[in-house]
């Protein structure tokens, strides 16, 4: 039974990931930042298998929070290894122009989409228990080489999935300076519907995909890479994406 941490699955694309996790048969670690209003989350929870599913809290902007969810990780019975994580937290307060964005708003989202992430996959790291890969929430809108000059009101959420991007590069390198295998992978989900990203554009946003689709997509793509694949960047379609 593989067993997977979902981090930030109470909603969208993570409580999906909890969905089709158990489903197949998987040991899920879920997070929330607020357990007690995860409604669906503990509804699938209850209808699960016993002890298939475990909730924690965990809150990515604050450090404390993060510990605190680290421990309890450790903590918990019969738990050798940890075959994925998937860093899903993340945050999108639109509009977010450079010209315009406060202070505030743009640390909210490099706290939520970058520092919190990173964070959390260092203090697993830093654990005895051994990990398979992580996969960190990445988007299209944090390529460089591909940058979305028509994405008005983005600036500050780009900026964060750009950061996050090469944080988690310096990481893959790093480990495997470190002789660790594990596997670094940013993944962008594709253009899903979520509670997130309902907000009002004026361009079409083609190619729209449901949080089951990517889901599923991404289920596929992410144990078909090994060592050799860390540090890179993929869409759920399996397609390696420019940084």
């Amino acid at each position: 039974m593989p067993t997977c941490i979902i981090v930030g699955a109470s909603r969208g694309i993570g409580l999906e990931f909890v969905r089709q996790l158990l489903a197949r048969g998987d040991r899920v670690i879920a997070t929330a930042r607020g357990v007690a209003q995860a409604s669906q989350l503990w509804s699938l929870a209850g209808k699960a298998t016993y002890g298939a599913c475990t909730i924690l809290p965990c809150d990515v902007t604050v450090e404390e929070s993060i510990d605190s969810f680290v421990r309890e990780v450790k903590n918990l019975p019969d738990l050798t290894r940890i075959d994925y994580v998937v860093l899903n937290a993340g945050v999108l307060k639109y509009p977010n122009r450079a010209t315009e964005i406060s202070f505030d708003d743009f640390a909210y989202h490099l706290h939520t989409n970058t520092i919190g992430p990173i964070i959390t996959a260092q203090r697993l790291l830093q654990t005895s228990i051994p990990i398979g890969t992580i996969m960190f929430m990445s988007s299209d809108s944090g390529s460089t080489a591909q940058f979305r000059e028509f994405e008005d009101g983005f600036a500050a959420y780009a900026a964060s999935k750009a950061a996050l991007n090469q944080m988690l590069r310096h990481m893959a390198s790093e480990l495997r300076r470190k002789q660790n295998s594990t596997i670094i992978l940013a993944m962008h989900p594709g253009e899903v519907s979520t509670d997130m990203a309902n907000v009002s554009l004026d361009w079409d946003v083609e190619g729209i995909i449901t949080p089951a689709e990517s889901v599923a997509g991404m289920l596929r793509v992410i144990p078909t890479k090994r060592t050799a694949h860390s540090g890179t960047f993929w869409t759920w379609e399996g397609k390696e994406y420019p940084w």
